[in-house]
């Protein structure tokens, strides 16, 4: 059995950076996790405005980013079964490989003038869609095999902090290189960075990953295995619906912004990204609460509550009409997800074998693919009744399937 290092956090002092100290791998992981998550942010700010000068509309604007998300629905839990297949350090790679090579010719496009039509912006957001819909099980399983198990929370929320940190760091990058150089530079930039990941993971080595048992099974008993294993699994099938819910509820609220902005508050863009930035700001917090001195109490707990808390901000937010409640309740909405999804991911990632843990990410990550019928659903439903009274439903239903998990989920809230 290998021999696991002792912790060089100082009892009682700071563990920011625990797993990053105690793990040489993770470094490798982590440092390539910011350069692609400050590509996915660089590329959802830059595609949004690329469409809307491309076309002129502020639906194909907001459509052009949310299709990303839908090659998840066919492909994400294929991804899952290739990552529990193939050396997951070689498939990301690859994977990065044609992510980098997309943007560049993307971006050669641009330059020459070539995208003149919104299907060109359709077509590579759903090529990178695809790539995604692979990585992103990979990725989440890579941190695993590459931390020993009592770091596994502080790694899962120094993963969460890259996200929330690079949200910030690639929407201000986008801005800076439209304004001054032109869309072009800003996915030659995004294929960069995913050069950058790529020669991340050349060093990188996977201590915690065990011998894959998928291939003795066809990729469709691969699946069907993986499946098999969630909903017989009481624990993690539960596990799941709770991010399903928080799916259904919290993500699409990125993409009413805009609406919600000027129907709700009366104002223009600056307020809508003052929320994000106070959404951001309490996420960042979050996770730095939770990696420097960990969790409250247990993560089942803190996934049940920070549900609750998350739902009840939604709610409020339809209610309000006054900038300066809905500006700072953002920040509660971010350390309420930030807190929830690395309880919830520490949760599944500690319970599932590392044989069946592609297959069982992908699942988790399947949501990302809903977020477009998500917020499709609350948008039709605001066509009819208005953005308020939309968001008071689906949140008021949220807080009611999130109070009645905290009542009901005892093995949940058990968990530690």
């Amino acid at each position: 059995m290998r021999l696991l290092r002792r912790s060089s956090a100082r009892p009682g002092g700071f563990k920011t950076f625990s797993s990053l100290q105690n793990n040489p791998n993770y470094r490798y992981l982590f440092a390539g996790n910011l350069f692609v998550n400050a590509a996915q942010w660089l590329q959802f700010i830059s595609v949004g405005w690329l469409a809307l000068e491309v076309s002129g509309s502020a639906f194909h604007s907001i459509m052009a980013v949310a299709v990303r998300a839908l090659p998840t629905l066919v492909l994400g839990p294929w991804g899952g079964v290739l990552a529990d297949r193939m050396d997951r350090r070689k498939l990301s790679m690859t994977v990065q490989v044609g992510m980098s090579g997309a943007a560049l010719t993307f971006a050669v496009l641009i330059l020459q003038d070539q995208v003149t039509s919104i299907w060109y912006v359709y077509g590579y957001t759903i090529v990178t869609g695809v790539a995604f819909s692979v990585l992103q099980p990979v990725r989440q399983s890579l941190i695993a095999n590459t931390v020993r198990p009592p770091d596994m929370a502080n790694a899962l929320a120094l993963n969460a902090l890259a996200v929330t940190s690079m949200r910030l760091a690639g929407a201000a990058i986008g801005g800076i290189l439209i304004e001054t150089l032109g869309f072009q530079w800003n996915f030659f930039v995004e294929g960069g960075l995913y050069v950058g990941m790529m020669a991340l993971l050349i060093p990188m080595r996977t201590p915690y990953h065990e011998a894959s048992t998928a291939r003795l099974h066809s990729p469709l008993g691969n699946l069907k295995e993986g499946l098999a294993y969630i909903v017989k699994n009481r624990v993690m099938l539960r596990l799941m619906t709770l991010n399903f819910v928080r799916t259904g509820v919290f993500a699409p609220l990125l993409l009413l912004l805009p609406a919600y902005t000027s129907e709700a508050l009366g104002a223009g863009p600056g307020i809508g990204t003052a929320m994000l930035i106070s959404m951001a700001v309490g996420g960042i917090a979050a996770t730095i609460i939770m990696s420097s001195w960990g969790f409250w109490t247990r993560k089942g707990l803190v996934s049940l509550i920070t549900l609750v808390s998350g739902s009840a901000v939604i709610t409020s937010l339809g209610l309000s009409h006054w900038i300066w409640y809905s500006v700072p309740i953002m920040a509660v909405m971010g350390l309420s997800q930030s807190h929830f999804i690395v309880a919830n991911q520490t949760l599944v990632q500690k319970i599932v074998p590392d044989t069946l843990r592609g297959r069982v990410s992908s699942v988790w990550q399947y949501e990302q693919g809903l977020i477009p019928l998500f917020s499709g659903m609350i948008g039709l439903v605001a066509t009819q009744v208005g953005i308020s009274w939309s968001i008071i439903g689906f949140g008021s239903a949220a807080l009611f399937l999130s109070v009645l998990f905290l009542v009901r989920f005892g093995d949940i809230r058990s968990l530690d």
